[in-house]
């Protein structure tokens, strides 16, 4: 008979790992399920003494701890689980085992977790050791043994989330939100209970929603927010813009399509959302129509409603006439007018909003006068709100420090005075945002309201589209409605200070004539169109309307 060592060399390998019952070199896995878990201990503790007592009563060497906190297994993208796997890999040939606790620890996700043991087996030659149900997986029973238990883990994960989901669903369904607040919004807890809360980026985030609902494009909303401290992205900002959880409304895919009303404080009113959502949709929302190109002859698209079902006009051209038309976007509306006509209606319109030249200079002296004699209990009131502003501050670094460095307070009551305080603070801030102080800067804006208005159309007739469209915002911040049938246009709101312009503009040269008579219209009408100016800048703008001036320039 042949000696068979002659054909050694031609034999083959199965590319099956040889397991060794002696080769117990192994690395250490455990995890926990909870964040309360992770905090009280318990649980790792007892997985790292009872894998600690299994090792050394079985002989294995344990050169590496891996886990030790907590980690969802739900996936297998945990951070200390492939930190281990990457120590395997680098440990190829040197590693025999992977000792844990249960093999729910391992791995819940069922498939996902057979082929990796799988796989680390074939590969590597590292069988995973559940200390409380040892397996030799060195054996196709074993493996099957093992791969039911990880496939038991994945159906107890699944009845889990089954049943968390449940009763998430039935919070969400009686308005309590329980899952992770949205930006500007705090899940504190408070006597025990979970509490939704504004902090102080909502603050910000409801300045937001102001400036968008009259006109504000998202870019310079993204640059307020920055110099307020908020730091956000345009697609960030639209997710808040259309997520009704802002106006106390509660939308979830477990709701399946159902609305709810929820418990949680309110940032802006349900009208404010609603109108700030159809600003979005008439200007390129996905409800509206997105006009890319600007186009000088039709200035007037989106911001003009048809008077006769509210509708926005579009604009198109008939190319073969190279003619510009205003539409309805209303089917069946049949609201069509030419462009050409319809602007000049336009310019007549606005016409009734200049003011004349004489009346400039009486309008600037009388309405300033006006102003430092209304701000003097407001510039008061403005420093006694400061100062007790200091004060709340001062507190809340108070119990700050008192939590934090040195331990004195215990947490039930931090939350309990945090949470007074901030309220305190959010509402002395508002206060002082409604009060009106004194401006250097309000004789400027009123000399360049003043000069824009005597010009109003000439400017409007000459100017860009782009530059068209911001002066429209800024003497009809709600737009206007254009009546067919009168030919003529309407709207329901006008900026102060252009509302005052036009009842000047209709003081007869008989009156105008008469002395103090434009003195006692700028008196009475002050108060009638709701002037009120301010003591910054900004202030001053948000009382007059004057940010709309753009600043490519109109005048």
């Amino acid at each position: 008979m042949a000696d068979l060592s002659s054909f050694q060399r031609f034999a083959k390998l199965s590319g099956q790992p040889v397991f060794e019952k002696d080769f117990k070199e192994a690395v250490k896995y455990t995890r926990v399920s909870s964040k309360e878990q992770q905090d009280t201990n318990l649980s790792l503790d007892f997985q790292n003494k009872t894998i600690d007592e299994y090792a050394a009563r079985n002989g294995f060497t344990v050169h590496a701890s891996f886990g030790g906190k907590f980690e969802s297994a739900k996936t297998d993208g945990r951070k200390e689980f492939q930190r281990m796997l990457e120590y395997i890999k680098k440990k190829k040939g040197r590693i025999g085992y992977i000792l844990i606790y249960t093999t729910s620890r391992f791995s819940r996700t069922g498939g996902g977790a057979i082929k990796l043991a799988a796989d680390l087996r074939r590969n590597y030659g590292v069988r995973v050791l559940a200390v409380t149900q040892p397996t030799d997986t060195a054996t196709p029973t074993g493996q099957f043994h093992q791969n039911m238990e990880l496939l038991i883990s994945q159906y107890d994960n699944e009845l889990r989330r089954q049943a968390t989901m449940a009763g998430s669903k039935e919070h969400l369904e009686q308005g309590i939100w329980c899952l992770r607040p949205p930006l500007g919004y705090d899940a504190i807890m408070i006597n025990g209970k979970r509490e939704i809360v504004i902090n102080q980026t909502g603050e910000q985030l409801r300045k937001a929603f102001t400036w968008k609902l009259s006109g504000t494009s998202n870019e310079e909303i993204l640059r307020r927010l920055k110099t307020l401290g908020v730091t956000t992205y345009k697609q960030k900002l639209s997710q808040i813009f259309s997520n009704p959880f802002y106006a106390g409304i509660i939308v979830n895919k477990m709701l399946n399509g159902k609305v709810v009303k929820g418990i949680h404080p309110k940032l802006i009113t349900e009208e404010v959302f609603l109108k700030v959502n159809q600003v979005r949709a008439e200007a390129k929302g996905k409800f509206g129509t997105y006009h890319q190109n600007e186009r000088d002859e039709i200035p007037l698209k989106l911001f003009t409603k048809c008077d006769r079902c509210g509708n926005a006009f579009t604009g198109y051209i008939v190319k073969a006439k190279n003619l510009y038309y205003y539409k309805c976007r209303t089917t069946g509306c049949k609201c069509n007018k030419s462009a050409k006509t319809m602007n000049e209606q336009f310019i007549e319109f606005l016409s009734t909003y200049s003011i004349k030249q004489e009346f400039v200079e009486p309008l600037i002296k009388d309405m300033t006068a006006y102003h430092y004699q209304k701000n003097q209990d407001d510039a008061k009131r403005h420093q006694e709100l400061k100062k007790r502003l200091s004060e709340i501050e001062g507190y809340l670094d108070n119990i700050d420090e008192n939590f934090h460095v040195k331990g004195t307070m215990s947490g039930e009551t931090y939350q309990k005075f945090k949470l007074k305080y901030l309220d305190q603070r959010a509402e002395i801030t508002q206060e002082i945002n409604n009060v009106v102080t004194m401006s250097s800067n309000l004789t400027k804006l009123l000399e360049t309201a003043a000069q824009l208005s005597v010009k109003l159309a000439s400017t409007w007739t000459s100017s860009t589209a782009k530059q068209k469209e911001a002066l429209q915002k800024l003497v009809f911040p709600d737009g206007v409605y254009y009546n067919l049938e009168k030919q003529a246009f309407r709207t329901e709101k006008v900026n102060s200070v252009f509302a005052l312009f036009a009842s000047l503009a209709r003081v007869s040269e008989e009156d105008k004539n008469k002395q103090g008579s434009i003195s006692a219209t700028l008196s009475s009408q002050v108060g009638m169109t709701g002037f009120e100016p301010a003591a910054s800048s900004s202030r001053t703008k948000r009382a007059t309307g004057l940010r709309y001036i753009p600043k490519d320039s109109i005048l």
